[in-house]
This record gives structure tokens, C-alpha cells and sequence, in this order.
């Protein structure tokens, strides 16, 4: 009999724990949490260091060179995958975004000295942005579980298109034109802020930038061969973005 009762009282106290346990509110919910698949789309702005010189010592050329920032600017946008999972408040994750772009912008400098006096010779430089990969970490603090402020930091890898062309001051037709196609590996950082617009659905804004390494090429002027061309190119890009993300 008191093993009866005894075992009673126990089913009875692990009743009452497990349906207080279920009626408990969580401490803490999971908003924001689990895989997700989203896009964005933006716009991008940025400006790169460019040096393009005339490797020739010779008069009237004395090596010349030219340095200036070039700027572009232009639609930018793309799709990811990714993970968060939260602690309490805190939301850590990982992500990777696949980002296709019009960015594109040129410069013009002319140089009175190689295309002698009364015939300047114009040097142009073009940057176009391609496409780029990008591979970050993120991490957040929900408020209200409705809202999440973010930081990100990670890898950007970028390819570029580089021409540089030179032509006589009023000439319609560049005289010569080389193009060097680079992917470019860059420190990625990132500021945003995510909304819950429904359980599974998340949108938000957020604001990206990379700033990457110098590259170079070199090219032979076709018209003359003794004159060989330099150029350098180091860009430093800063995009803005709507996103949208499904979590599940």
C-alpha cells in the first residue's frame, strides 16, 4: 500500500512539472533562427585607385604617367543561403551571397606631353564590376523579437574589367585599347538591420563594403613596340540593399 501511494505522489508531481513546463512562456524564442534562401538588390557606388604609365624613357615621352581615382557606380544585386541560430538575444550565423552587377564608370586625363604640343595625347581608364562571391559571418541582437540589428565581416572575391585606351585629343576612335579581366580577393564588412514580417519571412536593409588589393597588366602599344603600357587598378566598392531572406 505505501508503495502505491508512494508511486502516486510521484506521477502525480511529474504531471504537474511537465504541464507547467508546457504552459511556461520560452524564454527564448526563435525568431529570426534556421536556414534561409533570399536575394537582394541594391546599388553600388565606389571609387578605385588607377595608375596607367608609358614605360618609355625617350623623348618626348620621359616616362610618363598618370595616377587619379576612378569612380562608378551602378545596379547591383543578387541571391544567398545561410544560417542563424540564437542565443536568447543574440544571433550568430553564416552566409554566402552570389552578387551580378552593371557597375561601371571611366576617367580621362590628357597628357599635352606625349602627343606633343597642339596634339595631346587622352589616356582613359574603365572599371566595370562583373559579378562577385562573398562569404561573411554575422552577428545580431533581437529587439522585441521583431527586429534585428546586425554586423558582418568576412571574404569578397570580385572580378573586374580594366581598359585602358589612348587616342589624339578630338580622335573618335581610340588609337589603342587593352582590356585585363581580374578577380580580385577583398576584406568584406557589413551593417544592417532585419524585420520579421511573418514567421518564415524576413526582410530588411543593409549596407556592404569591400576594399581590395592592387593588380596590374601590362600591354604592348601594337602601333609601336617599343612603347609598353602599365596599368593598376585597386578598388574600393560600397554597396546598399533591400534584401529578403525565407527562413525555415
Amino acid at each position: 500500500m505505501k508503495k502505491v501511494s508512494l508511486l502516486a505522489i510521484l506521477a502525480t508531481v511529474a504531471g504537474g512539472a511537465a504541464m507547467a513546463v508546457d504552459a511556461a512562456p520560452s524564454n527564448c524564442p526563435k525568431a529570426f533562427q534556421g536556414f534561409h534562401i533570399g536575394g537582394n538588390l541594391g546599388y553600388g557606388v565606389g571609387k578605385g585607385s588607377q595608375k596607367i604609365s608609358l614605360l618609355d624613357n625617350t623623348a618626348p615621352h620621359n616616362g610618363d604617367s598618370v595616377s587619379n581615382d576612378l569612380g562608378y557606380n551602378g545596379v547591383d544585386g543578387g541571391v544567398g543561403v545561410g544560417y542563424t541560430h540564437r542565443f536568447c538575444n543574440w544571433a550568430f550565423g553564416i552566409a554566402f551571397d552570389a552578387n551580378w552587377a552593371s557597375t561601371s564608370g571611366r576617367v580621362r586625363v590628357q597628357d599635352h606631353t606625349s602627343g606633343g604640343v597642339g596634339n595631346p595625347l587622352t589616356l582613359t581608364g574603365k572599371a566595370n564590376l562583373k559579378n562577385s562571391l562573398q562569404l561573411y559571418g554575422r552577428a545580431g541582437y533581437v529587439i522585441g523579437q521583431m527586429a534585428m540589428p546586425f554586423v558582418g565581416l568576412g571574404w569578397d572575391n570580385s572580378e573586374w574589367e580594366h581598359k585602358i585606351s589612348d587616342s589624339l585629343w578630338g580622335g573618335f576612335t581610340p588609337a589603342f585599347v587593352k582590356t585585363s579581366k581580374k578577380r580580385y580577393n577583398a576584406l568584406l564588412w557589413k551593417l544592417g538591420v532585419d524585420f520579421l514580417a511573418t514567421k518564415h519571412v524576413v526582410v530588411g536593409f543593409e549596407y556592404t563594403g569591400t576594399s581590395a588589393g592592387k593588380k596590374s597588366f601590362t600591354a604592348v602599344d601594337p602601333r609601336n613596340t617599343t612603347q609598353t603600357y602599365r596599368a593598376s587598378f585597386k578598388p574600393q566598392y560600397n554597396k546598399f540593399a533591400i534584401t529578403a531572406k525565407l527562413v525555415y
